[in-house]
């Protein structure tokens, strides 16, 4: 007779177990005869489980199972008979959650074994679900290895061709001067941005080529750590969602203004949004320079949009925003980012471009997109342009550099070499690791009979 601590329904108990020699005959799955039956008795407000040798049942009593029946009942004890162990196990589960709260114990010394009638100790938990695993063979591997590689080689070539395809253009505009002055100098202290005139300086650029439709605006950043702990999580999520009075704790210090006003957009990565500005133009000879139309909308995520910056219901718009302060970088409050009012407030695609932070330190973001109409309508033409740009982003502070980018995109997106590199190399470690298993298993390998035929000493 065994029995081990277990856990039924939550409750802390003892369960038997038997053996076949305990049993009248020997007999396996064990059969209760009349002659060695399980008790079971309240004792103390508890159930104390034991065996007692009865030579007739008492009375018929509750069927619990199709193999398991209550022989007699007399007071607090009776008499419990089972055609089998699995039947056994369940029935005093069944008793334990009758009775109450209780003990499953021997009169005969303990072991332990397992128990599977508990929810405890369910087939799932016990990981003993059936499980099946493949056997892997030079036949079954080889060719994975072949097929990967034969697969990932062509898709890698065809990545890289497309994004070779995708011309760009880019420009490091840090050091931009204006009458002889360096804009970065000009604007070193950010707390004197607001206060200051902004500093505008002027390139010139050469399209050798035209690029086709449809054309992107981006600005890049070297050396800003947005992915920084305490930087990611300085935002309001519910702030953003349409209630500028709502303010964090996580936008610390850049919660409240003086007087304790609420900022909005608070937090360190709403101030620190990105603003300097782009004004394109193309020089064609004997003309006056056409300017090359932007848009600034279709440039956010459509979820980011839709589900996660939502303007207060208010018209006017300002209205909403009445007892808030705006950002103490920002030149302007959150309701006047653009002309239109529907594109203005959180729901301006600039500042969630900009809110959705990068993982790395050198970045670029989408700032806008050539809007395709008049002479720019099929690609942004060949020739001499220059770009006019209002340098109010500092970045001496923290040593990064700023750049200029013009880009058009393939059907596998931007210019990025890495995934098709990434997929020629691991295609061509595949082809090259099969052959050298390949060759191994030539050689030194051995088939399924051999290995069949194999027998330990």
């Amino acid at each position: 007779l065994f029995s081990s601590e277990t856990c039924i329904y939550g409750k802390q108990v003892k369960l038997l177990t038997l053996w076949p020699n305990y049993f009248c005959e020997a007999e396996w799955p064990p059969l209760l005869h009349c002659q060695n039956l399980l008790t079971v008795q309240r004792w103390q407000g508890k159930i104390d489980c034991h065996f007692s040798r009865h030579s007739r049942p008492r009375a018929w009593g509750v069927i619990f199972n199709k193999q398991c029946q209550i022989k007699g009942c007399k007071t607090s004890i009776c008499c419990l008979a089972c055609s089998n162990f699995e039947a056994l196990g369940w029935s005093i589960g069944c008793l334990l959650t009758t009775n109450g709260q209780g003990r499953v114990s021997s009169q005969s010394s303990t072991a332990i074994i397992f128990q599977k009638y508990c929810s405890k100790y369910s087939k799932f938990r016990q990981q003993k679900l059936s499980a099946w695993q493949p056997i892997l063979t030079a036949g079954s591997v080889l060719p994975t290895f072949f097929v990967i590689g034969l697969a990932f080689i062509p898709i890698g070539v065809a990545l890289l061709i497309a994004s070779n395809n995708v011309q760009e253009l880019v420009i490091d505009y840090t050091d931009c001067m204006m009458e002889e002055k360096l804009c970065k100098d000009e604007i070193s202290d950010p707390t004197k941005i607001v206060e200051n005139p902004p500093c505008r300086c002027l390139l010139a650029f050469e399209l050798r080529d035209d690029f086709p439709a449809p054309v992107y605006i981006y600005y890049g950043l070297s050396g800003f750590y947005q992915n920084h702990r305490r930087y990611v999580k300085s935002r309001d999520d519910v702030q953003l969602l349409g209630n500028p009075k709502h303010v964090s704790s996580d936008c610390f210090p850049f919660q409240y203004a003086e007087n304790e006003i609420p900022i909005a957009p608070c937090g360190a990565i709403a101030n620190s949004m990105f603003n300097d500005t782009f004004l394109i133009k193309h020089k064609i000879v004997d003309q006056s320079d056409a300017v090359v139309p932007l848009a600034y909308d279709k440039i956010a995520w459509p979820s980011d949009l839709s589900k996660k910056f939502r303007n207060p219901d208010s018209k006017p718009l300002s209205a909403a925003f009445d007892g808030t302060s705006k950002p103490p970088y920002w030149r302007k409050p959150v309701y006047e980012l653009s002309n239109v009012s529907s594109a203005s407030g959180f729901q301006n695609e600039s500042l969630i471009v900009w809110m959705r932070s990068a993982a790395l330190p050198n970045f670029r973001k989408l700032h806008s997109r050539v809007l395709h109409i008049g002479d720019f309508v099929k690609a942004l033409p060949k020739g001499n342009y220059t770009v006019e740009i209002t340098y109010n982003y500092p970045v001496a502070s923290f040593d990064g550099r700023k750049r200029f980018i013009i880009s058009n995109a393939s059907w596998a997106g931007g210019k990025n070499s890495f995934l098709g590199i990434a997929y020629i190399v691991v295609g061509t470690v595949c082809i090259v690791m099969g052959c050298v298993f390949l060759f191994v298993h030539m050689k030194f390998g051995h088939s399924l009979t051999e290995m069949a035929a194999i027998r330990s000493p």
